[in-house]
């Protein structure tokens, strides 16, 4: 999802309390962190308005001296790029980046007096990149101002020599009215702003997705079928056909419904509407829907890593059975 679709939101954006932590004519590295990385690019735009001193709207569209990576376009390196070299490319920095930003660090800017190098997706650099970057977020050139967006850690000499900006949620209910402004269906709108956990970027790819409720549906179906091992046919027969995208997509509604479910038996608020948690709960602890989301975030490195879905998915739900059996006694 583009920036340009997300700009909707920008005045929403744009009220946020944390864009008073810059000023005009700020220099210097910041990291921008949070768990939305669209927002993240669109906020840092927001931050090249307020250091660069020109309209919100003129940094969103594009400016000369606000420079974006990675670079998808492949016209800074005079060629195009077939659909999946575009696709593979746009998530990660690569060498290429680094050296093209480190080589024109000392260019004066072309009409601001600030030069903004955007980085997004900054945590997918390898070691060997962030490591040449350091120096330069260091001990910026004058007139140069770093924006490095990170929805993961990246390396402690990294996060060291730069400011930490975070990226605040917004309330589940100023989501939700936000998205209706732009969508009609607002029981997809509903679960799309409690499945973002704020984060109105996530909400609109969530939105984008046209099996996500249906995926939904297949998680709070698995998570039935966890009460004992006779129950492993039926939550196999769900997943038995899921891709790599959707088993992706599964995983982090399963490690949300799990933190839901613990926060229910302690007797707090869910983000997930409460029926649906109420009805998978069955069986489960704190503890053991706590211990389940550990597994949980270990089958998507697993997943990440192209390991046989059937085979990552049986080990999962074995795991979560049997946590569940041993907090029983």
């Amino acid at each position: 999802m583009s920036v340009q679709s997300l700009k909707k939101y920008a005045r929403l954006y744009s009220s946020l309390d944390v864009l008073n932590t810059f000023s005009v004519g700020m220099n210097g590295s910041f990291l921008l962190t949070g768990e939305d990385a669209d927002g993240l690019a669109l906020f840092a735009r927001l931050v090249a308005a307020r250091i660069g001193g020109i309209p919100d709207e003129v940094a969103i569209e594009g400016h000369a001296d606000i420079l974006v990576y990675p670079d998808d376009s492949g016209e800074k390196k005079g060629k195009k790029k077939s659909g999946d070299d575009k696709k593979a490319r746009q998530s990660v920095m690569s060498v290429d980046d680094v050296k093209e930003i480190v080589s024109s660090l000392y260019l004066t800017p072309f009409e601001l007096s600030t030069r903004f190098y955007i980085l997004e997706n900054a945590d997918t650099m390898n070691e060997a990149c962030q490591n040449k970057l350091l120096k330069s977020l260091e001990e910026p050139p004058k007139g140069v101002c770093f924006l490095l967006c990170a929805t993961k850690a990246m390396l402690p000499t990294v996060e060291s020599r730069c400011r930490e900006i975070k990226l605040p949620p917004f309330d589940i209910e100023t989501v939700k009215s936000s998205l209706m402004q732009n969508h009609r269906d607002e029981k997809a709108v509903t679960l799309a702003a409690r499945a973002s956990r704020g984060n109105i970027g996530m909400a609109e790819k969530i939105l984008q997705d046209k099996d996500y409720t249906a995926t939904y549906n297949s998680v709070l179906g698995i998570l039935k079928h966890t009460e004992g091992s006779r129950q492993f046919a039926h939550a196999a027969a769900i997943y038995d056909k899921f891709t790599r995208d959707k088993t992706d997509t599964a995983l982090g509604i399963m490690e949300y419904l799990l933190c839901d479910i613990s926060r229910s038996l302690l007797g707090l608020d869910t983000v997930f509407d409460s029926a649906d948690i109420n009805t998978i709960s069955a069986g489960f602890t704190p503890y053991s829907a706590a211990k389940s989301t550990d597994f949980v975030r270990e089958a998507k490195k697993h997943n990440d890593s192209n390991c046989m879905i059937p085979a990552l998915m049986d080990e999962l739900v074995l795991k979560i059975m049997e946590v569940k059996s041993l907090c029983k006694r």
